[in-house]
């Protein structure tokens, strides 16, 4: 690879389209499908009002492999980091059977449903990560600025409260050695990351953990199972084999307990079992999930039937956020709280033992 080509990689990912612009590609391309453009037509009306330069680059790019004789779905395989396999799975079966508007209104629907539940969450998490911050910049300053100037007013140190030498000890310490917290800190970080991502047990601890903490838990399996009956109604309405679609959702799956789960269901199937009898037993399902799955098996209309119970799943999962977050802000208040009384307190015990010697 060129030089060229490398920084021309970087200036595509770094200025990657986001979730929103990816939504409204999709819904302008069904639009414009639905209104009897053709596939070239359709990005080249796009590409007329389109802004953002990562997305004008994927677009003139698609342009030029169409005019080159690439079918669609071809064309979004040379941006993987944008698009993703059910999708392009999806599109390449809907140019196949013919409904390929129908299929990218579907797209952008659950696209626009990802984005409401990113939405609400960074909505209802924006308030208490506010308060978090301005008061970890409260503590900082009464630890550096308030309590050795208040202290040194004091005519002898030696009889302060413990926790007031302690404070002034904490003080100290991120005055002489605050680069090291912030190593400290980065490296926590950096180490986790990495950990999670290239070292499979600490993954395998850390997924088990999200599936076993109360009210966490609850989130993490319905976003699950929205997202396993959504994606499952998709692909086989897409006419996509049920082996296949299982292969391709155990690659979205990010969770290494749900991956295992679903290869196993792909498993099972390959050797002639049910899907619903598959899923029978395992705790990362609801019973009511795999009873609808047997249903549509038995009746053959599964498709229908995964798209309803993901609906419920979705409008579930945005009550389960709602929760999690409610039960979160008055911990985080009661933690603050207790912080700011404590460094608060550092300095008003001393003055209180003053007052009472002076009388």
């Amino acid at each position: 690879m060129s030089i060229g080509e490398l920084l021309q990689g970087l200036y595509i990912r770094f200025n990657a389209p986001s979730l929103k612009n990816k939504t409204n590609f999709f819904r302008l391309l069904a639009l414009s499908q639905k209104a009897g453009l053709g596939i070239r037509d359709s990005l080249i009306s796009i590409k007329k009002t389109e802004k953002q330069a990562g997305l004008l680059y994927i677009i003139d790019d698609m342009i030029e492999q169409l005019n080159q004789g690439v079918n669609f779905s071809s064309t979004l395989r040379n941006h993987m980091y944008i698009f993703k396999e059910e999708e392009i799975s999806l599109i390449t079966s809907a140019e196949a059977i013919g409904n390929l508007p129908d299929v990218l209104e579907e797209i952008s629907e659950d696209l626009e449903n990802e984005q409401k539940i990113n939405q609400k969450i960074k909505k209802a998490s924006t308030y208490p990560m506010v308060l978090l911050s301005f008061s970890i910049i409260a503590v900082v300053i009464l630890l550096l600025f308030v309590i050795p100037t208040i202290v040194g007013m004091f005519p002898s140190q030696d009889s302060l409260p413990s926790i007031t030498v302690f404070m002034l000890d904490t003080s100290d310490f991120i005055k002489n050695y605050w680069y090291v917290i912030l190593l400290t800190v980065g490296g926590i970080y950096s180490s986790y990351t990495l950990l999670y991502k290239f070292f499979l047990p600490f993954k395998i601890i850390i997924d088990k953990i999200l599936i076993s903490v109360p009210v966490v838990s609850d989130v993490v399996k319905t976003f699950h199972m929205y997202r396993y009956s959504k994606l499952l109604g998709q692909l086989y309405s897409g006419g996509i084999s049920p082996v296949v679609s299982l292969k391709l959702i155990a690659n979205v799956f990010s969770n290494f307990h749900y991956k295992k789960k679903v290869l196993e269901i792909q498993s099972d199937m390959k050797s002639g079992f049910g899907m619903a009898e598959s899923m029978e037993g395992s705790t990362l399902f609801d019973p009511i999930l795999i009873q609808i799955i047997s249903v549509g098996e038995n009746t053959g209309n599964m498709a229908d039937v995964l798209k309803r119970i993901s609906t419920f799943y979705r409008e579930l999962l945005q009550n389960k956020i709602d929760m999690l977050l409610a039960l979160l802000e008055p911990f985080l208040m009661a933690f603050i709280a207790v912080i700011i009384g404590i460094v608060v307190g550092s300095i008003f015990i001393p003055m209180a033992d003053m007052v009472n010697v002076m009388q």
